[in-house]
């Protein structure tokens, strides 16, 4: 049991350690933002202070009195300005350090405050330092603390209180006018002092809200670090699945966290001769090349909600009906022949604009091909990836290669022709055995290849 709290506790103090360091970054400028806030705050709280001060002049009739409570609420405002300054202009570790002194004043202001309304009408008895209402002050600066998502802000202040507290309770044992008995009438309405409730009930209060802020910052933490993982898995997922497919995974995650076998749809497709191509550019050069063309062809895969399972140099590799098959027999193969399609008729509207600019014109292979594979998250713990493997894969990549020897840039496989409906428009060509094949297999090409 204590074994486990204590494991629940350290797993709320040490959330910070799961954020990554981009994270982190954000996270300090956010802990700035609200120490600004807090600091605002701190100029209401100075007002209504003041004005609590201004309401009880007439019981006030020593001007020593009047002096010690406004003077500390001079320096309160002066400390909130001095830190609203370093906030702003500071660019060191003054804007970190400075909070915990700001802390540090506050709780002396208010100890240097209830210690001066002893002296003024604690009519000599050291028990009204621990019984008087005015401790509820020191939650004033614990509240502030919510504001940053720190812990060791909460904690210090905590010790700021036990330390003020536990001072007054010294003095009161110490002092020969204490009166401690076991009396509850004396005692809340007397002069006595119960000592074991007085060690106890306070500080047992103020440690229960000490538990409660921090564990509002650690699920104000533990919610910004989801919302963070979550982005940055869609940001990570919509390289490779459409949009519709993306709010599918994240919604389900378990889609793609166990593998399967499915039937899927793969496309292969890579520019010919892209080696003598891309010869003469310089890496710069060939950088944006790759990057525009990867962004056409992608663009034209995601419009038939195809999943893009990744790039190897000029070649592309797409599948159709991962993460999960679509519910219509059939639909996943029309969507990457129209894909295929797609990425042609993009291919044409890149070419004229590169002819446009004299440049020479690019020429692709595509190969499509489906049949049971196996699709899931493969690698390390460190570095997953989300691919699927298999024959289908393989004899897909083999009819791209095709695509040269028959002198056509688009080819897809017979199931592929039969799942579509057998449509007319494709003509068939002759059977192929295709490397690490010993069955023939038949391939259709669009007769306007």
């Amino acid at each position: 049991m204590f074994h486990s709290l204590v494991k629940a506790i350290r797993s709320v103090y040490c959330i910070r350690d799961q954020f990554p360091r981009y994270m982190s970054e954000l996270l300090f400028q956010e802990e700035q933002m609200g120490a600004l806030f807090a600091v605002r705050f701190r100029y209401v709280i100075g007002v209504a202070l003041l004005a609590s001060a201004i309401a009880n002049l007439s019981n006030i009739d020593s001007v020593f009195g009047y002096l010690t409570n406004f003077v500390a609420i001079t320096f309160y405002f002066i400390n909130t300005f001095v830190h609203s300054q370093i906030l702003k202009k500071s660019k060191g570790h003054w804007k970190t350090k400075y909070d915990y002194i700001s802390l540090f004043i506050d709780n002396l202001l208010i100890s240097i405050t209830i210690f001066n309304w002893y002296i003024l009408k604690g009519q000599g008895n050291p028990n009204f330092l621990v019984k008087t209402p005015l401790v509820v002050f020191y939650l004033l600066p614990l509240s502030l603390c919510l504001f940053q998502y720190r812990f060791s802000l909460v904690n210090f202040s905590f010790v700021c209180f036990l330390i003020s507290y536990y001072g007054f309770i010294l003095f009161t044992l110490v002092d020969s006018h204490s009166v401690i008995g076991y009396d509850w009438h004396q005692y809340v309405l007397g002069n006595e002092i119960i000592l074991s409730d007085a060690l106890v009930s306070k500080p047992a209060v103020y440690l229960i809200l000490v538990f409660a802020i921090s564990y509002a910052i650690f699920r104000s933490l533990r919610m910004l670090l989801k919302f963070a993982s979550a982005e940055s898995q869609k940001i990570t997922l919509s390289r490779y699945f459409s949009p519709d497919l993306v709010a599918e995974i994240v919604s389900e995650p378990e889609v793609i966290a166990k593998g399967k076998r499915q039937k899927v749809t793969v496309l292969f497709s890579d520019i010919r001769g892209f080696t003598q191509f891309s010869e003469p550019m310089d890496p710069e050069e060939l950088s944006i090349f790759l990057t525009e063309f990867r962004r056409r062809m992608v663009r034209a895969i995601f419009q038939y909600k195809g999943s893009l399972d990744k790039f190897i140099g000029d070649a592309v590799m797409a599948t159709f009906g991962t993460p999960s098959a679509s519910e219509t027999e059939g639909e996943d193969s029309k969507n990457a022949v129209l894909a295929a399609k797609s990425m042609l008729n993009e291919l044409d509207q890149w070419n004229q604009e590169r002819v446009a600019e004299g440049l020479k014109e690019i020429k692709i292979g595509i190969g499509i091909h489906t049949g049971e594979v196996f699709c899931g998250s493969i690698g390390s713990e460190d570095r997953m990836e989300y691919t699927v493997i298999g024959d289908t894969v393989n004899t897909a990549s083999r009819i791209e290669s095709a695509c040269k020897d028959l002198g056509v840039s688009f080819l897809i496989s017979e199931a592929v022709w039969m799942e579509t409906g057998s449509p007319v428009g494709w003509d068939k060509k002759e059977s192929v055995t295709l490397p690490g094949r010993e069955q023939k297999i038949n391939l259709y090409a669009p007769n306007m290849a």
